[in-house]
């Protein structure tokens, strides 16, 4: 491969790198398990979303009880057939605001943002806990 040729593949992936990059959504696939498994997870501009393979309101229930678990007192929820809320603080008074959203009738989306510009390591230990809890239920 000439020197030409592989200056012109190089920039080809860093171009169609930074397109994805500049986007802001990145997806990293974790694979699709059963029930309560994980389909794929997405953070991005503070807020790390996750795919559960399980029904809605068996993923709200699991999130208010991995709410629970992890000292997080709810001050606020709401739910409809449309989405589900809960908004609390961590021990230290870091907000957490958790969205649930329906896709299809076995699976939903979770949305977790800790702090007002979020914190992904925190996101993900509240979405890793939620998966814990709904591999338990099945």
């Amino acid at each position: 491969m000439s020197q030409a040729v592989a200056s012109q593949w190089i920039a080809l992936m860093l171009l169609l790198v930074l397109a994805g990059a500049l986007q802001g959504c990145p997806m990293v696939l974790m694979g699709v398990g059963a029930t309560g498994g994980v389909a794929g997870t997405n953070y991005a501009r503070g807020e790390m979303e996750q795919v559960h393979a399980a029904p809605y309101n068996t993923v709200w229930d699991a999130t208010l009880h991995a709410l629970r678990t992890m000292h997080v007192a709810v001050s606020e929820t709401q739910k409809d057939q449309i989405s589900a809320k809960a908004v609390g603080v961590k021990l230290d008074g870091t907000s957490v605001t958790v969205t649930v959203l329906p896709v299809t009738r076995d699976v939903t989306s979770v949305r977790v943002r800790v702090g007002t510009f979020g914190d992904r390591p925190a996101s993900e230990r509240i979405q890793g806990e939620i998966a814990v809890v709904l591999k338990r239920s099945t």
